[in-house]
């Protein structure tokens, strides 16, 4: 429950607070001036978005003191009704020291049972008339203001005109300057924009592509009949790292769908105000979907709700259940959601509640990765229609492994920029090079050593599992923004297999330690690339082996906790010394192992080294091949630690 907590002072109110209080007294009558009784009102204010300025006015009139806090030591106080919402319990508690309370509700919402029976009073503020107006600037000493005038202030909604009077600005502009706004929805829908790339001629975006001309089809069968909006999905929910086109892919399907767009996002909807507000402008947006439809409705931060599941105890936890509670009941309303499909946007699709995810609602969640070479180099042709024909991009490619659409696109202006300032017509391949940021600033030992740490997962990968390495590279280019741990990378089809057991997590750790093991074998020491960041080899071994021990039962104990993510899972060894040193154990543990498998292979771990610090990128059969002409002892497949 919050409570308004500001010195009351004898200043001269604001016109339009003068005008809100001639509301609240026209509303509670002679109760405010009555100073020896008690009582609990309800004002409703029909237009939400002027609550705030209500509740100023009602402060003032009530003179709610400074040290209005949680302890309850005023004896006045005002409060928003979505505030008590939360505990009526927590109201009655209050009133034990609070003998004159005002709570304020806009708009049409409505309350609980509980909070109606603490109340004495339940009235409507009327709204504003001209005479309040005249009035108040007569009360306060101003320059008397205009019939014509005043009906003009008493038609805007109040907060416009708290905004437009500023000290020594006339009325008459203040007025002039009201009638010139016209009131517009906050979320307006666009139409299908023809410019957007169809979805056929998208690269990059795999099973969201298939996704959405499958939903093309969809939607023209159910304009014309064939099919019924049940046979049509609601939505998807698309998850990718920043800058992989999950906006672009929305502007996409709705020229492909031939739907308008709308577009908005939780941090707009917050943007408007307190949680009223932010639901009311949540409401809203999928109102206008629904007179819009068919239409796509594109939600971008869609994590930024939040999962009620991950933060129960968390400080704002009913804040974050009610604003999930909307919006399910705004995805799946009791009337169906016909003609609209909701796309949202997420980097973690992991952080999203899972009820928003059930049918009906967002139905699918599809990973938009980061673009393969072919992908990238046809996103950046699609953005360098002045590129000659027979420019051959494919060498610089290889540099630009991880890159994500937004990246190429602004690698694509760089070169048009470049050719520019040359006189030229057509872009070239040397432009383009010209573009590419430079090499990361390592000497070439430093780079050796980044080989050396690459080919140590690899050697590792490949011998415990040699059908699960892919590739090892270099990142020679890394774009702006990256840190040390994009200069290289070791990649592998999949991280853990389905139903992992203990050997499965056992093999994974010794693959991230390889990398380390490698440096130490060739350099007689570890550089500081192998830790310092949570995605870092050191900090998911650790991460790993803590799961293993607290969340899977490898270990002797039977205790499960549920959470894996980082900040839970370090938590747990925080409090638990015997588990940090279990975990210890594990970690030395894969150290040994990866020590015992790259030791013998010195040779092969520089050999392979040199030949990716040449070549940028080796493939697994590289890698195998080096390995294969090792002695027969070496080439014993392991079975990786116990």
């Amino acid at each position: 429950m919050v409570g308004f907590r500001t010195n009351y002072t004898s200043q001269a109110p604001h016109l339009v607070t003068l005008v809100a209080q001639y509301g609240i007294r026209g509303a509670i009558g002679t109760l405010i001036d009555r100073k020896n009784v008690s009582f609990v009102a309800l004002l409703r204010v029909s237009n939400e978005a002027d609550v705030f300025l209500y509740a100023e006015a009602a402060r003032e009139l009530l003179k709610v003191a400074d040290n209005l806090d949680y302890g309850g030591e005023s004896d006045s106080a005002v409060w928003y009704a979505d505030d008590l919402e939360i505990s009526p319990w927590s109201i009655v508690a209050k009133l034990k020291n609070v003998r004159r309370a005002i709570i304020l509700l806009g708009g049409d919402k409505k309350i609980s049972d509980d909070i109606r029976l603490l109340l004495d009073l339940d009235a409507p503020v009327a709204p504003p008339r001209a005479a309040h107006y005249r009035m108040a600037a007569k009360q306060l000493g101003m320059k008397p203001i205009s019939e014509h005038e005043a009906s003009e202030l008493a038609r805007q909604p109040m907060r416009r005109v708290r905004l437009a009077i500023q000290r020594a600005r006339p009325i008459s502009r203040v007025v002039g300057s009201l009638l010139q706004l016209r009131e517009e929805p906050a979320d307006k829908a666009r139409p299908a924009v023809p410019s957007a790339t169809p979805l056929e001629n998208l690269h990059g975006y795999g099973d969201a592509r298939d996704w959405g001309l499958a939903l093309a089809q969809d939607i023209n069968g159910w304009k014309h009949g064939d099919i019924g909006w049940d046979d049509v999905d609601r939505g998807i929910l698309l998850a990718g790292p920043p800058g992989s086109g999950k906006t672009t892919y929305a502007a996409s399907l709705a020229a492909t769908c031939g739907l308008p767009l709308l577009s908005a996002s939780a941090a707009q909807w917050q943007a408007s105000g307190h949680l009223g507000d932010l639901l009311k402008s949540m409401r809203k947006f999928f109102a206008l979907a629904g007179k819009t439809a068919p239409c796509i409705a594109f939600i971008d931060e869609f994590d930024s709700f939040g999962d009620r599941a991950s933060s129960k105890d968390a400080e704002h936890y009913d804040y974050k259940r009610q604003v999930i509670n909307a919006l399910l009941e705004c995805l799946d309303p009791s009337g169906g959601r016909v003609g609209v499909v909701v796309v949202g946007a997420t980097n973690d699709a992991n952080a999203v509640d899972a009820a928003l995810l059930r049918p009906g609602r967002l139905e699918r969640v599809i990973e938009i990765a980061h673009p393969d070479v072919d992908a990238r180099e046809a996103i950046l042709r699609q953005h360098l229609a002045e590129l000659a024909g027979s420019e051959d991009l494919r060498p610089m490619m290889k540099d630009t492994h991880g890159w994500s659409g937004a990246e190429l696109a602004k690698l694509a202006r760089d070169a048009k920029r470049i050719c520019r300032r040359r006189d030229g017509v057509e872009v070239s391949a040397d432009d383009v090079a010209a573009a590419m940021p430079r090499d990361a600033a390592l000497s070439e030992e430093q780079w050796l050593r980044v080989a050396v740490h690459e080919i140590g997962h690899a050697v590792v990968g490949a011998l415990l599992e040699p059908g699960n390495l892919v590739r090892v590279r270099l990142q020679r280019k890394p774009t702006a923004g990256r840190d040390m741990l994009a200069l290289g990378a070791t990649e592998f089809r999949l991280a853990l297999p389905n139903l992992a057991v203990e050997r499965d997590y056992l093999r994974r750790i010794t693959i991230l330690f390889g990398g380390m093991v490698a440096e130490k074998l060739v350099f007689g020491d570890h550089s500081s690339g192998a830790g310092g960041h949570e995605m870092s080899d050191l900090a998911s071994a650790t991460g790993l082996a803590t799961m293993m021990e607290r969340t899977f039962a490898f270990g002797p104990s039977l205790l499960a906790e549920g959470k894996t993510d980082p900040g839970s899972v370090q938590r747990f060894r925080m409090y638990d010394r015997e588990l940090t040193d279990a975990v210890a154990a594990r970690l030395q543990r894969c150290v040994s192992e990866a020590t015992a498998l790259l030791s013998q292979r010195k040779e092969e771990i520089v050999s392979l080294a040199n030949s990716l610090l040449m070549s940028g990128e080796m493939d697994a059969n590289d890698v195998l091949h080096v390995l294969a002409a090792a002695t027969p002892e070496q080439e014993s497949k392991p079975d990786g630690p116990e």
